[in-house]
């Protein structure tokens, strides 16, 4: 029978390699995915598509300060959001994109939750603003149709359905910046912790834009 091998990474393979925190001088310094992390990553990566920012062992706290910032700011959006009628939003929205570009050169681990709490508060906001404008004008199109079915008497049964529509649609626009506000406070306290938290879809995006996408070029 023949034996089954596994080729490992070697030296001169282009492993991936984090700049994760400094010395207090200014130098960085440079970790490998060969650390050891401090817990299992959620999801299975091959070799050479580790997340930048996984290995969490020589995150200074500064890093893990600004990682949580970034992510908390979730809260000057939202509250600002609706204390200012919106008017905030243009603004606090970009509060962790600001934290992104002043961390790029510096550290990995809070460049990468930055760009996470960003892409999370502009499909939080953002995102529920174009459901709630694309949706309602489906609906309301919908509903014209309904009401001029009712000539027929199909339009009896198809308003109060449409209703119910419009109200499904109205909870999911809804629950969108609650959602936002509850995984954004959930990723402060786990990086403020030094933990790696890593938003479901997002954080593959980012970790290959970072990795080798348009932003790695920047």
């Amino acid at each position: 029978m023949a034996e089954e091998r596994q080729d490992l990474p070697t030296e001169n393979q282009d492993a991936r390699v984090s700049r994760l925190a400094s010395d207090g001088a200014g130098d960085m310094t440079e970790t490998t995915i060969g650390d050891k992390p401090k817990r299992r990553p959620r999801f299975d990566f091959p070799i050479g598509d580790v997340p930048r920012s996984y290995s969490t062992q020589h995150v200074s706290d500064d890093e893990r300060l600004w990682a949580a910032i970034a992510h908390g700011s979730v809260w000057i959006t939202l509250l600002g959001g609706l204390a200012s009628v919106g008017m905030v939003l243009p603004i606090s929205v970009f509060i962790p994109l600001a934290i992104y570009f002043a961390f790029r050169r510096r550290s990995d681990y809070v460049a990468f939750h930055a760009l996470q709490a960003f892409v999370l508060q502009l499909v939080g906001t953002l995102g529920a603003l174009v459901l709630l404008t694309v949706g309602g004008i489906v609906w309301t199109i919908g509903l014209i149709v309904a009401l001029l079915a009712m000539v027929v008497l199909i339009g009896f049964v198809l308003v109060p359905l449409w209703g119910l529509v419009g109200i499904a649609l109205l909870i999911v626009v809804a629950l969108m910046p609650l959602a936002m506000l509850f995984l954004g406070t959930l990723a402060a306290v786990e990086t403020y912790q030094g933990r790696d938290y890593r938003y479901a879809v997002i954080a593959r995006w980012v970790d290959r834009q970072l990795a080798g996408g348009f932003l790695n070029a920047a």
